[in-house]
């Protein structure tokens, strides 16, 4: 009993920072379902898209006095992302995978990221015959992250450039609970003509766990692929809990011009 006594001050002082790193994590599973249908259509042109994604950062992502869903995004982490997707469309399944990279520049405020892709879609579709084809191509990011809590970037393709630029900043409100918010622009040219389309993000945080968020996009917007998606008024309502540190789930559910739809998600750290 003597020695238990003993080394217990040794166990706390070996221990201790151990504890403090408990609530780190190093890399995150996310899996999700989505389902989108058309308006004025019956369930056949349903589209339903299930992921599988994992992303691992190159240093512990620390998630103290910080809403867990921002902790990798406040903490300025690099990491590397890959996933895979499939989508069930006209009694067709269709596959997808991605890949991507980005890092924060040490020492300076700027960011890039550089990825790529193969996907596959429908070209024809009759009753009696669906036709896909697969592409594959490559994106990439830059960005600058001025202050904490901000970063503004700007997406490219392999395609080329359409003139677009995205400001997320996170912060803190006067009662301590902090939200999320975002601007996003694009200036698409179809055959001369300009279009500009924008997107706007708020999230609120009743606490590190527990958020509620609301988006709306004018058109066509860029998703983390580098895609053109959308091409209508689309207007997204969703939430998320955190139920332990390693482990979350979300609802969303959105309407637009064309169709509707809703989506649930789980995300796993360690």
């Amino acid at each position: 009993m003597t020695k238990l006594h003993s080394l217990a001050p040794v166990l706390l002082l070996v221990l201790a920072p151990a504890a403090a790193l408990a609530d780190d994590y190093r890399f995150e599973i996310r899996g999700s379902f989505d389902s989108h249908m058309p308006e004025d259509s019956d369930s056949s042109f349903d589209i339903n898209v299930a992921t599988l994604g994992g992303t691992w950062y190159f240093k512990p992502v620390s998630t103290n006095d910080v809403p867990l869903a921002e902790a990798a995004y406040l903490g300025r982490a690099s990491f590397l992302s890959g996933g895979l997707k499939l989508t069930d469309f006209l009694d067709t399944t269709l596959n997808g995978q991605n890949v991507k990279v980005g890092y924060y520049i040490p020492g300076t405020m700027f960011y890039a990221a550089v990825g790529a892709f193969h996907d596959e879609d429908v070209i024809y579709a009759s009753q009696a015959l669906t036709i896909k084809d697969d592409f594959t191509g490559w994106f990439g990011t830059l960005g600058i992250a001025p202050v904490d809590g901000l970063l503004v970037t700007t997406q490219f393709r392999e395609e080329g450039y359409d003139p677009n630029i995205t400001a997320r900043y996170v912060g803190k409100l006067p009662n301590n609970h902090f939200y999320a918010g975002s601007v996003s622009i694009v200036d698409m040219g179809y055959g001369g003509i300009s279009d500009t389309t924008y997107g706007i993000d708020f999230d609120y945080y009743f606490d590190d766990s527990t958020s509620v968020g609301v988006g709306f996009d004018s058109g066509i917007r860029p998703d983390s692929s580098g895609h053109y998606v959308g091409g209508s008024d689309r207007l997204e309502l969703r939430a998320e809990k955190f139920f332990s540190k390693k482990w979350a789930a979300g609802v969303s559910a959105y309407t637009s011009d064309f169709d509707d739809g809703f989506g649930v998600h789980v995300t796993w750290r360690h």
